[in-house]
């Protein structure tokens, strides 16, 4: 069963999400997307959990796809985590015992990390597709500081990624950020502007999950790409490094996508990821 709703998200901000129930779940996932996407782009990867008795709930983030709140922007990382927290007490009231796993690409994957490293308690196993914990693109040290003093001025500016055209032929590493005018114009609920605050609390908090690695003391799987133009690995094997527990499962590309979902070796990524739920429960 496929199903759609809202719930009151921190501040009141409403939170919409989509839900495929079967009728007998024998644990639930929750998925959190990345930056700029929404919940209805995991589709298919919700369908292929239903034909396994697996439930997926998935909400569009504050700020992106459906939801309420202004576009790309957040005040505080913390406000990603309270909604989080929101849904996850819902779900469990609904199913206390069974199973719910966490499960988070890019930025979702950052929120479900911080998440699970500040509420401990509410999960059996974590999912992270390529996680935002540092981008690849360098950026300046001068430009940084201009960022975090427009981000305290004027914390709502918008920065257009679409504007960055010319720049990019200039740059080719910046390629990668851009939303494709085709994606664009093919689904209108991709967000393509972020805000000043929305970024240095991305950095801060990317920087912070690494460092306080030694609090995640879940059973993980992590998905990613060697040569994930957007995130970059090192992070990532950073962070898989600082997490003491011996369930760590890794699955690794080396083909150059940042989403292992909608990448030529989905299938694979997807069979890997069965595998490894069915021997959590």
């Amino acid at each position: 069963m496929y199903k759609t709703n809202h719930f009151d998200g921190f501040n009141n901000i409403r939170i919409f999400y989509r839900s495929w129930l079967p009728k007998r779940p024998k644990a639930i996932v929750l998925l959190v997307h990345g930056a700029g996407e929404h919940s209805e782009r995991y589709r298919h990867i919700a369908e292929f959990f239903l034909k396994e008795d697996i439930a997926v709930v998935s909400p569009d983030l504050r700020g992106f796809g459906k939801s309420e709140g202004i576009r790309g922007h957040v005040n505080t990382f913390a406000d990603y985590l309270h909604d989080l927290e929101i849904l996850i007490q819902k779900i469990r009231k609904d199913n206390p015992c069974i199973p719910l796993f966490l499960f988070g690409h890019s930025l979702g994957g950052l929120i479900v990390i911080r998440y699970v490293q500040q509420f401990p308690d509410l999960t059996n196993g974590v999912i992270l597709s390529s996680p935002a914990l540092e981008l690849r693109v360098q950026i300046p040290f001068l430009a940084k500081k201009l960022l975090g003093t427009v981000s305290v001025l004027t914390p709502g500016l918008s920065i257009q990624p679409t504007r960055w055209r010319k720049l990019a032929e200039k740059f080719p590493i910046l390629e990668p950020y851009l939303p494709k005018e085709k994606t664009l114009q093919q689904d209108p609920l991709i967000t393509a502007e972020y805000t000043a605050r929305w970024l240095t609390e991305l950095m801060k908090n990317g920087m912070q999950a690494i460092a306080e690695g030694a609090l995640f003391r879940f059973p993980l799987l992590c998905v990613y790409d060697q040569k994930d133009p957007i995130v970059h690995p090192r992070s990532i094997q950073l962070f898989l490094d600082s997490v003491s527990i011996p369930e760590k499962g890794l699955v690794s590309f080396d083909e150059g996508y940042h989403h292992p979902w909608h990448a030529r070796y989905q299938d694979k990524a997807i069979d890997k990821l069965m595998i490894w739920l069915k021997s959590q429960l």
